[in-house]
């Protein structure tokens, strides 16, 4: 029958996958991105990467910083009720939403021997509460803020006087057990989404 086919031709949009980028990251020119794809509108799944990775001409100064991790996302209290057509059209990872995180990596940071000059490794786990919003047809923002444990094996070293050369500082290493706040993200999210036909 006729309405038969106008239902089987009907097509909407669903999000099949979000790319996003912490602006805090961004604003020390920290490169970072963030790829999430949700199951469903309850349930979704984050890998997040951070690599700036600069040094100065002089060697002097650095941000050398290689992270990866994950989290597993419980997402509720919709941003809009589910029976409208914005909610449609923003079918997943809008709303509230909490999450459980594993993070792992490691990092050396340089600033003249004033500040110090440190290598460290770090692995963390914990649980994350976040929000997420449409701000424009095919953009989100995202807040969020995680906290649980970490454990930081650190290692000072003293450079040469043309710092070509790093000596280990033995009296300054050891490792740094922290519960309390890890992470803290506003992120710009662009949802990738497909066409979805509709009907029988």
């Amino acid at each position: 029958p006729p309405s038969e086919n106008r239902t089987s031709s009907h097509k909407s949009s669903r999000t099949i996958l979000a790319l996003k980028s912490n602006l805090l990251y961004d604003a020390v020119t920290a490169l970072n991105f963030s790829l999430e794809i949700p199951f469903n509108e309850k349930f979704s799944i984050l890998y997040e990467h951070h690599c700036p990775w600069w040094l100065s001409n002089n060697n002097k100064y650095c941000l050398q910083f290689l992270s990866y991790g994950g989290e597993f996302r419980w997402w509720f209290a919709p941003r809009t009720p589910s029976e409208t057509e914005k909610r449609k059209e923003r079918d997943a990872l809008v709303g509230h939403f909490l999450g459980v995180y594993g993070w792992t990596g490691k990092s050396d940071i340089q600033v003249d021997n004033r500040i110090g000059c440190y290598q460290f490794e770090f692995c963390s786990a914990g649980l994350t509460y976040g929000y997420s919003m449409p701000v424009g047809k095919y953009l989100n923002m995202e807040f969020s803020i995680s906290a649980g444990y970490a454990q930081i094996p650190y290692q000072h070293y003293i450079p040469s006087d043309d710092w070509s050369l790093l000596i280990r500082d033995d009296n300054k290493a050891g490792t740094l057990h922290y519960f309390g706040p890890t992470k803290a993200e506003i992120s710009l999210v662009i949802p990738i989404r497909a066409k979805i036909k509709g009907g029988r």
